[in-house]
């Protein structure tokens, strides 16, 4: 079963109502991927490099979702055959089910286009926005990391290649710079260090912060950082996204810690040149965009206690079952959110009302008047049904109370409304129809007399 949210934009909603659909699509859709991992991180056993899985899962998922939404079109079957309403919004529709309609006004119908419109431009605008900001940032990143050197100091480049070794790393680059505070990994093979906070450091506490930073590079994430970062940058008018990009952070550098201590040895270490390097660079600005060892505040505290406290990490290297049972509960989760979607609706069809016009095309000459008789028995019988149509409404309106019609009164009351429209709208046709009929026929009349005219005179 799918479920179809049918906004109107006006009558020809074009780039602006494709994309604010695609947005209330994806924030959807996010919601739910956001709400499935954060249930499964809680479960314990957990390792966290199984909970930052399940949140970078969180991040992508929605938009793979997202896409197969949109290239899904609605089955909802708005705008479909002719229709006889002008102004009939469909606001919400089952596949396979009748769609409950709201008339709006004309004031209305006008307010909402226009506000449709707009709110479509801003939400095709906001992501621009935010990729010219990441870009700002990227730029000024890459500026103050241009000084950067290699590392000479055998004290730090011993205890580097051997921990590349074990991790098996093909190729890593040490270097160093003094316009961060904190290490950090640039790309797939480089961990850069700051020059100062790192001068007091043990040679145990050296090894344990390398073998933090080459756990980074052993699982890309200097490369996933700055996909984040786009991602959060360009899609920055979804909130949740910044919770969850959060969540992927600092799972990730918990697992690094985990995968530190799994090479060394020494939990105690890590946590001294966690405390370390954050108080060294504390005033240095970091970027966000790079997965950085050591940011003050509660994570880092999470983080110490952590290690000084020796919690179990043999489940760091959690059961390859468990793994896969979590990955696919997530999975199966999000992908069943792809029958959930925001599509714009098309423009709703003219009403099937034909203006008086003496030379209308589709009103056929006729030798004969007419039926004024069978049209006065249907004005007749529209007249009738309008007058139940009005006595039913006022009937239901006064049995709801004070505080209007909630629920199945609610229904009827549209239900009514929309037939008395239809009444209205076929007893004005009618009207219309025989009108341009019986021009018709006064037309063909004196054609026919003109022709019967000349023929007598030749």
């Amino acid at each position: 079963m799918a479920l179809h949210l049918l906004i109107w934009l006006g009558r020809a909603p074009g780039l602006t109502g494709f994309g604010l659909a695609l947005l209330l699509t994806y924030t959807v859709h996010a919601a739910l991927w956001a709400g499935a991992a954060a249930w499964l991180a809680r479960r314990k056993g957990f390792a966290a490099s199984l909970r930052h899985r399940l949140w970078k899962m969180a991040l992508l998922g929605p938009l793979v979702s997202t896409a197969l939404a949109a290239a899904i079109p609605a089955s909802s079957g708005y705008g479909r055959g002719p229709r006889q309403h002008l102004h009939e919004v469909t606001v919400l529709s089952l596949a396979g089910a009748p769609a409950v309609a709201t008339t709006l006004d004309e004031q209305g119908v006008a307010g909402a286009a226009i506000g449709g419109q707009v709110l479509g431009a801003l939400c095709v605008l906001a992501p621009a926005l935010g990729l010219l900001r990441f870009t700002a940032a990227a730029w000024r990143l890459r500026r103050r990391l241009r000084g950067r050197r290699d590392v000479r100091d055998p004290r730090m480049l011993q205890p580097f290649e051997r921990l590349r070794a074990r991790l098996g790393l093909r190729r890593a680059r040490l270097t160093e710079s003094a316009e961060i505070g904190s290490p950090l990994v640039i790309g797939t093979g480089e961990v850069c260090v700051p020059e100062g906070p790192l001068a007091g450091l043990t040679d145990a506490q050296i090894e344990a912060v390398l073998a933090h930073e080459l756990a980074h590079l052993e699982r890309d994430d200097g490369i996933w950082f700055p996909a984040v970062g786009l991602l959060q940058s360009v899609l920055w008018m979804q909130p949740l996204n910044h919770g969850v990009a959060a969540r992927f952070r600092q799972t990730a550098e918990l697992a690094c810690d985990d995968r530190a201590v799994a090479l060394t040895g020494d939990g105690l270490s890590l946590a001294r040149a966690l405390v370390h390097v954050a108080a060294g660079g504390a005033e240095t600005r970091r970027p966000a965009m790079l997965p950085a060892m050591a940011r003050s505040g509660e994570a880092l505290r999470g983080r110490v206690k952590r290690l000084v406290a020796g919690e179990d990490r043999a489940g760091s290297a959690t059961n390859p079952a468990a793994r896969r049972w979590a990955s696919a509960c997530l999975a199966l989760v999000g992908m069943a959110t792809v029958g959930l979607s925001v599509h714009a609706a098309p423009p709703p069809a003219s009403p099937v009302v034909e203006h008086a016009n003496p030379d209308a095309a589709d009103v056929p000459a006729t030798t004969a008047p007419p039926d004024t008789v069978a049209m006065n028995d249907e004005m007749g019988a529209l007249l009738r049904r309008e007058r139940e149509l009005e006595a039913q409404l006022a009937s239901t309106l006064a049995h709801a109370g004070a505080e209007g019609p909630a629920g199945e009164a609610a229904v009827r009351v549209i239900e009514l409304r929309q037939e008395l429209r239809h009444a209205r709208a076929t007893e004005a046709w009618l009207e219309r129809r025989f009108v341009d009929a019986w021009t018709a026929w006064e037309l063909s009349e004196r054609s026919r007399k003109r022709t019967a005219t000349m023929s007598d005179t030749l």
